[in-house]
């Protein structure tokens, strides 16, 4: 039995497929979530610049003129409770992590992916443990630590890097980008 539809003649036990479509790779996708990277990077080297220097001036800086009591109390926190050297290298890690991602990207590179999540997860880290870290030695050196919209920003901020390379490959024309198909030729020789 057949039946006409439109100008195309089918019997009843035949299908309609799609056709595969395929999806052009868009090149500005990766190019740009690693420009935002590198940027990002670029932030999160003064958080680490911060804590280095804090570390290492930490005598310079205390006998500053015009320091406060409490800028003194938290220099001296930071330094001598580890803060300061464990978050400087964390924050180096994760700056290194996300600039190298963000070339990797623009350069589209898989790894650059990776790398980058990486880099975010280590932020998102630091933010969760620096304030822990704060309140839990805070009350020794004379200064009151609380939870705040800054340490709640920290983390959003934190997901925002992890989440950014992972877009690139959520978006079909980006993941296109990223990971060309493989083309193979196979040659038949005649005997």
């Amino acid at each position: 039995m057949s039946e006409e539809i439109g100008s195309v003649l089918m019997d009843i036990e035949e299908e309609l497929v799609m056709p595969d479509i395929p999806i052009k790779p868009n090149n500005g996708i990766p190019v740009a979530i690693g420009i935002i990277l590198v940027l990002g990077s670029l932030l999160a080297s003064l958080l680490a610049a911060g804590m280095i220097a804090s570390y290492v001036m930490r005598d310079e800086l205390l006998e500053m003129e015009g320091l406060a009591e409490a800028d003194a109390a938290s220099i001296e926190m930071l330094v001598d409770s580890g803060m300061a050297l464990t978050f400087g290298i964390l924050y180096t890690a994760m700056t290194l992590c996300l600039l190298v991602g963000g070339i990797m990207m623009m350069r589209r590179k898989p790894k650059g992916v990776h790398l980058s999540a990486f880099g975010g997860w280590l932020y998102v880290i630091g933010a969760i443990i620096s304030p822990i870290w704060t309140y839990s030695v805070a009350a020794d050196y004379g200064l009151q630590a609380a939870f705040g919209g800054q340490d709640l920003l920290n983390v959003m901020c934190g997901s925002f890097c992890i989440m950014l390379p992972i877009i690139a490959v959520m978006i079909p024309e980006g993941r296109a980008a990223l990971y060309p198909p493989t083309i193979v030729l196979e040659t038949h020789e005649e005997e």
